[in-house]
């Protein structure tokens, strides 16, 4: 069986890993010029070249190849590199992850930079500028907004939503957040509608240009604006598309031999594009390559943000009405509908962790709900 893979993030390094380790014959195409590395720390480390330039893994694994895929030929079962060669596949694997949006107006800008890869990365290391705009308070966006004010340059937050993490906190969990972020010095503005920018005779930039307010000067702008799942490879081979590469309970594409795993795959509608997804959608198709039959079951959709001051844990759905309590700067919310936990919050503590793990999705009842908050 040979089996080639199409992306070297965490998802299509575990599959190449263990495919290898079990004497599978399998390759591992990566268009960058590194070995496996977390993309999860680059916020972490923005503005320490040292440290990024450490975080690629320093062993050569012999399964990777550092060539980019041009073209998938589905009925030859080979893909073509941009060398020219061709692979032969029994099965494909598509672990292309995703992009960061760029919105037009900012394209081919100096000092405007989105943060996905090693090198977006190191770019924005060597480029700094104060004053610093980063446009999106997700949770990328506020990490990296972060790790620069710590290194001292002023740094401004613009969310386009009624609040920060609008995807993981309500909006008592996200003001809380506010003040504690502000008082460290960071400058956040929400309900922001960026429509422009100016850019001095370099064509670098000089101001975020905002919708009813005041232009906002930066010589660094982070696009933190969400990401769109890699899809053009399966695009131009005629899968089915959608946000992402749809996939089955095997995740399978519409290709009985191409799998789509991580950012790229949809599974059932969603494509959550978060790291446990992806851990999860590799262990699935490893299993399947090595004979086992296993369907891919989504594990628990939760997401941290943790800061020197304080950690929130965010799971599933957030929105609608919850039973909550906020006392002393811990803040916990429930959301409950038809019975059953469809998501929670915690900020300040993560003592009730386990219980959001063991129950999320299953029925709760409203005295098990009082005892977690009768802090």
């Amino acid at each position: 069986m040979r089996v080639c893979v199409i992306g070297n993030g965490v998802a299509g390094s575990m599959v190449a890993e263990r495919l290898s380790s079990r004497g599978v014959a399998v390759t591992l195409y990566t268009e960058e010029p590194y070995g496996f590395y977390s993309r999860i720390k680059l916020p972490q480390l923005l503005c320490d070249e040292e440290g990024l330039c450490a975080l690629p893994s320093t062993r050569e694994a012999p399964y990777l190849v550092h060539k980019a895929v041009k073209k998938i030929d589905r009925q030859k079962q080979e893909i073509l590199l941009d060398d020219g060669e061709t692979s032969p596949y029994d099965f494909l694997v598509l672990a292309t992850g995703s992009r960061g949006r760029v919105l037009d107006a900012f394209a081919n800008t100096k000092g405007v930079s989105t943060l996905r890869t090693l090198e977006d990365a190191l770019l924005i290391s060597q480029t700094l500028a104060d004053p610093v705009v980063v446009l999106g308070g997700g949770l990328l966006g506020l990490e990296a907004a972060l790790a620069i004010l710590r290194k001292g340059y002023g740094v401004t937050v613009c969310e386009g939503a009624s609040h920060i993490l609008a995807r993981q906190l309500d909006a008592k969990a996200s003001k809380l957040l506010r003040v504690q972020l502000e008082s460290d010095g960071l400058v956040i503005n929400e309900c922001i509608k960026a429509t422009g920018k100016r850019v001095d005779q370099d064509n670098r930039i000089e101001a975020l240009v905002v919708e009813g307010r005041e232009d906002i000067p930066c010589k660094t702008l982070i696009l933190s604006l969400g990401v769109n799942a890699e899809t053009s490879l399966a695009k131009d081979a005629d899968l089915e598309v959608d946000r992402g590469i749809v996939v089955d309970e095997k995740l399978r594409t519409s290709d009985e031999h191409i799998f789509a795993i991580g950012d790229c795959a949809q599974y059932k509608g969603q494509v959550p594009g978060i790291l446990p997804v992806a851990i999860g959608m590799a262990q699935s198709v490893m299993a399947t390559l090595l004979g086992e039959t296993k369907d891919y079951i989504p594990p628990v959709l939760m997401t941290r943000f943790k800061d020197e001051k304080l950690e929130i844990v965010s799971v599933g759905d957030v929105s609608g009405a919850s039973t909550n309590k906020l006392k002393d700067g811990r803040y916990e919310a429930y959301f409950v509908e038809d019975g059953k936990l469809k998501g929670a919050l915690l900020y300040g503590s993560v003592e009730n962790v386990a219980f959001l793990r063991s129950h999320y999705l299953k029925a709760v009842t409203p005295e098990e709900i009082a005892e977690l908050l009768s802090f």
